[in-house]
């Protein structure tokens, strides 16, 4: 004896002992337009994922610069910010010895490139800095931190390309 499956809509027999599903060509053809709209998306999952890094990256150094220029204050010293060779800015007080230590990201190779111009931030007594600037750079991206003669830190994000 057959039993006979019903095939899902009026008027439509299904064929003897088997069960609705997909076929091979079905499911071939699911796996490639899902693989298609993966490869088409990590492109932007890359440059989502960079600029998360470089966004962190300049808080983190915005906040360094803004609590040097606090300690300055408070301390009624002057201060000195520099960049080390790993990645991290350092405050240094008259006496040469490090005051705070921070790294700019986790993974300091997701960042491209540092720079410090001039290699030394300077902020007085009075939270009066010598002027200068932080540049961080991934990508197309870059983050420019400017600190005037006043002790302003304020941040700038640009791109690098069709500028």
């Amino acid at each position: 004896m057959r039993t006979w499956v019903d095939a899902g809509g009026p008027g439509r027999r299904g064929r003897p002992g088997l069960a609705p599903g997909f076929t091979l060509v079905e499911l071939l053809i699911a796996l490639t337009l899902a693989a298609l709209l993966v490869a088409l998306g990590a492109r932007g999952y890359r440059t989502w994922r960079d600029s998360v890094a470089l966004e962190a990256a300049g808080r983190a150094a915005h906040g360094h610069l803004a609590l040097a220029r606090t300690r300055a204050l408070a301390r009624r010293q002057t201060l000195r910010v520099r960049l080390t060779q790993g990645g991290a800015l350092e405050t240094y007080d008259s006496a040469g010895r490090v005051v705070d230590r921070t790294w700019l990201s986790g993974d300091v190779s997701r960042l491209d490139s540092l720079r410090l111009r001039p290699r030394t931030l300077r902020f007085n007594a009075r939270g009066q800095a010598a002027p200068g600037s932080l540049y961080l750079y991934r990508g197309p991206w870059a983050i420019r931190i400017v600190c005037n003669f006043v002790g302003r830190i304020r941040t700038v994000r640009f791109s690098l390309a069709g500028s």
